[in-house]
């Protein structure tokens, strides 16, 4: 049965990538009975931040030439490098084990929330990502969508545009372990017109934004 691990990274538990991702949730398991929806709420309880031994583990590997999954995973020796390696291989089966990740990332001054990258850090690790002999890897295959929520707009032609950095960065980081073949985003935005008063102005744009991007997770949720 398909399974879904679906992120959130927000810090405000009313916010606007979490009723996005909400409704795509419950509309993928509506469209997908009987699959397992994994969830890792980062905003509450992120996840520590890469640290000398985990580094260490990935230097080695990554000097062996290790691509075979099992053999990475029991490469750490000290009981520090096994303490930070066992958190990164929870959050590494969690992707391997998904078929559809869903990503809830609001944007912090022009990019991504620290607890993401954080998480990301993690995941990278030397098997997972692209074989340069055969151009694919182990999460080959997997579905992506990212919800953002942008206090301003930054789509293509707006004066704003050449400040997203985070279309362009996960485009990036996600291709190295080839979870880009399948990547969408759905964006939610000038999500402050709401407060602040000098873009009171684009609320109405605000609102059509935030119902096209639920309109889209309920779309793209019910994909096989």
């Amino acid at each position: 049965m398909p399974t879904l691990l679906h992120i959130d990274t927000s810090a405000r538990l009313g916010s606007t990538t979490r009723r996005v991702t909400a409704e795509f949730a419950a509309s993928w398991r509506a469209a997908h009975e009987g699959g397992t929806i994994v969830y890792r709420d980062l905003g509450v309880a992120p996840v520590p931040h890469i640290d000398g031994a985990q580094m260490a583990v990935m230097q080695r590997i990554e000097t062996a030439g290790v691509r075979d999954l099992d053999e990475a995973r029991g490469a750490a020796r000290t009981v520090e490098e096994k303490e930070s390696w066992e958190i990164t291989w929870e959050l590494v089966d969690e992707v391997l084990a998904a078929d559809t990740i869903l990503l809830g990332l609001p944007m912090h001054n022009f990019s991504l929330p620290s607890t993401f990258k954080a998480w990301l850090d993690r995941v990278v690790v030397a098997p997972l990502v692209v074989d340069p002999e055969t151009g694919t890897g182990p999460l080959a295959g997997k579905r992506v969508v990212v919800v953002t929520a942008r206090g301003g707009a930054y789509g293509p032609g707006t004066p704003r545009h050449a400040y997203d950095f985070q279309e362009p960065y996960l485009k990036a980081a996600f291709s190295m372990i080839a979870l880009a073949d399948d990547l969408t985003f759905l964006h939610a935005e000038m999500t402050k017109s709401g407060h602040v008063p000098r873009l009171a102005g684009f609320q109405q744009m605000a609102a059509e934004s935030l119902k096209a991007a639920l309109a889209g997770a309920r779309e793209h949720a019910q994909r096989a």
